[in-house]
């Protein structure tokens, strides 16, 4: 699926890294990057995109952690650009950075899901996650806000707490798992939703149409999954 055009300027050579042994955090896709560091100057929400990324980072559901996850980075957000249809998706790699700043962001311009390719604009690669971001995006128009977090509480009670899930099989940035997110996002009609990725380990995703009822969302499940855990 071609979501959108790439324009002409992308350069012809692309940058992949392989499936075999690749870790968590690593891209799997090939893409194109157009250089421009002002590509995230046009976000409107730019504020409101640093003030959740920190929110999420003071609770760890973003951010690094050495022992963790092979020591790479993880968790991403996006803002869909009602105006054009594409959106602005935190860079691979930088959700360990003190403060988001424009240029940890890229605007993903298309990407094409049966090849596997993204088309972005910025200065850094895309999120290792920028395909599953525009499948929720392609899966719904009212959805703006997708944030992508790592939430072991919230992963391990998904079951109980009701929560919708892809496939344990479904390894995360690939193309399995960008259509069982479609897939899910086709059954699923609840708006905000929060869905776990068993396959792609303490992996939640949460989507809306505003950010503080994307956030929001995952808090409330943060809480009830806490409270579970504690038997209350």
């Amino acid at each position: 699926m071609l979501v959108r055009d790439a324009p002409a300027r992308y350069p012809r050579g692309m940058m992949r890294t392989t499936h075999a042994g690749a870790a968590e955090g690593a891209i799997h896709f090939k893409y194109r990057l157009a250089a421009d560091p002002d590509a995230s100057a046009e976000i409107e929400d730019f504020g409101r995109l640093r003030a959740w990324r920190e929110i999420l980072k003071q609770l760890k559901l973003i951010g690094r952690d050495r022992r963790r996850y092979d020591g790479y980075a993880y968790g991403n957000l996006s803002v869909r650009d009602r105006a054009t249809g594409r959106f602005f998706v935190t860079a691979s790699q930088t959700s360990d950075a003190r403060l988001l700043r424009p240029d940890g962001l890229v605007r993903v311009d298309g990407w094409d899901a049966e090849r596997f390719e993204v088309m972005a604009t910025g200065s850094r690669p895309p999120s290792s996650e920028s395909i599953t971001h525009g499948m929720i995006y392609a899966a719904d128009s009212e959805i703006v806000w997708i944030m992508h977090v790592h939430a072991p509480t919230i992963w391990h009670c998904a079951a109980t707490l009701g929560l919708p899930r892809t496939p344990a099989d479904v390894p995360y940035g690939s193309p399995a798992m960008a259509d069982a997110v479609a897939a899910l996002l086709a059954r699923q009609r609840e708006r905000p939703l929060v869905f776990a990725t068993l396959g792609h380990h303490d992996g939640v995703f949460a989507c809306g149409a505003t950010a503080n009822e994307t956030g929001c969302a995952i808090l409330r499940a943060l809480a009830d999954a806490t409270s579970q855990e504690n038997g209350t």
